[in-house]
């Protein structure tokens, strides 16, 4: 009697099977059990199809049944569950809800999906924090004001935004500015194209030798994403800088800050009278034509900046800090860069005296210097090699 009960009670046991929703599928592949059981799929890197539609769908359901099913959005893997099933045991991708059945599907549709995932959720929150920057009074004049020193400081560059995860961001965007991350201005000659990506980074350096310092800032902002390395054994992350940068109006503040400095600026200058104003003119004479090989006219340019450099020091002025414009296009000249220095006027303050004057910086200039009569005009020849006490020619 027992052994002919047992197969019908096999019978049963394979009848009950085919009834339940996974007949069809490996049992292994019950989400109600271990995950353990899962067979393992190895990454390929070549996927098919997959439908874009449905990278950002967060519980993709099937209604061909009167219960929710859930599909594993690896397009490779056929396996479903019911949605309380998925809710319970599916893998969700780390920066979007697309769903999986195992962690070795989201692995595997991973090279596929973050050209979807990651780039528009980042690009998207960049855009936010643009925006929110903007519109916010209090983080729009916190990034002015560090773009005005920074200016001043170091010449132009821009203001840099880090946020260490999407989340940080998203508070940023959701809160405003008491989650602003600390602001960073960096020359533009510091940036990096690596870590920006070449297309971005050339935006940036036309941005930065453009813009207006005085009414404008360029902002950089780069949002950090962390994602697991689809591969097999342990668990591997990897980091990715997702930018963009923008040009926004200075807060009024700050313009309103920068445009009465140059007016007290005005107002001093044009109190001082031609006698009470120092005037400097630096100076050289353009070498001879029999002499003007690329070695003669190198090591020329460079006396020259160098005792424009030493003639403003002994005046307690640091050319690269207090002046860096007129440093950089000076570094041009003698790298041979531009072809002439355009003449240069400025201001500065002779720390001995106290007092500001005129110092009008023109190296290689046939130009004879003329002095006001009633004027002091101090008129130096920077282009004698004060170390030989002339230029020497290269034979």
């Amino acid at each position: 009697m027992q052994e002919s009960r047992r197969p019908r009670s096999a019978q049963g046991d394979h009848s009950r099977r085919r009834s339940e929703p996974f007949a069809q599928q490996s049992a292994s592949l019950d989400r109600r059990t271990s995950l353990d059981a899962v067979v393992l799929r190895p990454s390929e890197p070549h996927l098919t199809h997959h439908d874009s539609k449905t990278s950002l769908a967060s519980l993709q359901t099937d209604n061909s049944t009167d219960d929710a099913f859930v599909k594993c959005k690896y397009p490779k893997c056929s396996s479903r569950a019911p949605l309380a099933d998925a809710k319970r045991h599916y893998k969700t991708c780390h920066n979007c809800t697309t769903t999986y059945c195992s962690k070795e599907c989201r692995r595997a549709h991973w090279e596929k999906h973050r050209k979807v995932c990651l780039h528009t959720r980042a690009s998207t929150l960049c855009r936010q924090i643009i925006a929110a920057a903007k519109e916010d009074a209090d983080s729009l004049h916190q990034i002015s004001t560090i773009a005005h020193r920074g200016y001043l400081a170091q010449g132009r560059g821009v203001v840099k935004v880090f946020f260490t995860s999407p989340e940080a961001a998203e508070k940023f965007t959701t809160h405003g500015f008491q989650y602003l991350t600390e602001p960073e201005y960096l020359k533009w000659t510091s940036l990096q194209p690596n870590e920006m990506g070449v297309e971005l980074y050339t935006e940036v350096v036309k941005l930065c030798k453009s813009y207006n310092p005085e009414t404008r800032v360029i902002l950089y902002v780069a949002v950090c994403v962390i994602s697991e390395v689809p591969t097999k054994g342990a668990v591997k992350w990897e980091r990715q800088m997702v930018s963009r940068c923008a040009k926004l109006r200075l807060s009024k503040t700050v313009t309103a800050a920068i445009q009465e400095q140059n007016r007290r600026r005005h107002r001093r200058d044009s109190k001082s009278t031609p006698e009470d104003r120092e005037t400097l003119i630096l100076t050289s004479k353009m070498c001879n034509a029999g002499e003007k090989n690329a070695a003669t006219a190198h090591k020329f340019r460079e006396i020259c900046f160098q005792n424009i450099c030493n003639e403003l020091e002994s005046r307690g002025v640091n050319l690269k800090k207090h002046f860096p414009e007129v440093y950089s296009r000076l570094a041009a000249y003698v790298d041979g860069t531009s072809d002439r220095f355009i003449p240069m006027t400025i201001y500065p303050k002779d720390v001995t005296s106290g007092k500001s004057f005129m110092c009008v910086i023109m190296p290689d200039s046939e130009v004879e210097s003329g002095t006001p009569v009633d004027g002091k005009v101090t008129t130096v020849d920077v282009g004698v090699d004060r170390s030989r006490h002339q230029l020497s020619t290269p034979m």
